[in-house]
């Protein structure tokens, strides 16, 4: 089993898992709940599930500099003094005032903890917006090359943060928990915060340069001019399958930015481009 601690590298995998690839009612969902009020201040032992690295600050990936490397071992017990969440993630703060992610903390419960207090930094991103969401436009100004230099931007952002693959998750207001409906593959992936292929995608170009690009593989690729992949340039879009279930965005110098499985906290990355991996056709959302 691969732990948050693993910073191993992945060619894309498509089995069991595909995109948004038709228009459907997934599009706008937007269910909240909300998380439960601050309780009585102390520290609160739970175990951990994995051997943890403790963070500086809240939201950090577990190698950032100021790291304390395997602060709790696995089955060891965290000292939690109280909770936050940080972009949509519960993080668990420790007496030692560091920050460790609370899926890997066995509380007994996917949310706050009964009796644990919570954080001054919880930014209020408790609420839970399943599906595709909303937020504001990025700017619109500017020469291609700038516009697409945005994009890359914020594709680039997005990555680091131990964001996972979730079908049907994120959009216009960045990444978000997975369709309250089963993937076509089965998965429930209503308790996971992330990006899908096409809701990544999505935020990069209209968080970047204030494009809305479509919300599913298929209208990504019917939106926009084609292009062959032998003339690839940065801002592309890449695809894969027939009909299109997954969508990636071309950085550039054989790179490409992507939501994909493997299923875990590497699943929004960018990673080499292996031409042979994706279709022929591709997208170019500006000419």
């Amino acid at each position: 089993m691969r732990t948050q601690q693993s910073t191993s590298r992945f060619r894309t995998v498509r089995a069991g898992v595909a995109c948004l690839a038709i228009a459907g009612s997934l599009a706008g969902i937007g269910s909240m709940q909300g998380a439960s009020p601050a309780s009585a201040a102390g520290t609160h032992r739970f175990p951990a599930k994995v051997d943890l690295n403790g963070r500086a600050k809240i939201g950090q990936p577990a190698d950032a500099p100021g790291h304390i490397e395997n602060q709790y071992r696995k089955g060891e017990k965290v000292p939690v003094t109280c909770q936050a969440h940080h972009d949509g993630a519960l993080w668990d703060k420790t007496s030692a005032k560091t920050w460790v992610p609370d899926k890997y903390v066995k509380t007994g419960t996917d949310g706050r903890a009964p009796g644990v207090s919570l954080c001054s930094e919880d930014d209020g991103s408790g609420h839970r917006v399943h599906g595709r969401n909303n937020g504001p436009a990025g700017p619109t100004t500017g020469t291609r090359a700038q516009k697409i230099s945005r994009v890359l931007k914020v594709a680039r952002s997005q990555t680091g943060k131990g964001l996972t693959y979730a079908w049907g998750a994120g959009g216009k207001g960045g990444p978000a928990y997975g369709a309250t409906t089963p993937s076509p593959s089965g998965k429930d992936d209503s308790n996971r915060f992330g990006f899908d292929c096409s809701g990544y995608t999505l935020y990069s170009y209209w968080k970047g340069a204030g494009k809305d690009i479509g919300s599913y593989t298929g209208a990504q690729l019917a939106g926009a001019a084609k292009v062959s992949t032998s003339s690839l340039k940065p801002g592309d879009l890449v695809f894969q399958g027939s009909p299109t279930d997954h969508v990636g965005l071309y950085m550039g110098k054989g790179k490409v930015a992507q939501a994909a499985t493997p299923r875990n906290s590497h699943s929004v990355r960018i990673s080499a481009f292996h031409a042979s991996d994706w279709n022929k056709q591709a997208a170019r959302p500006f000419k």
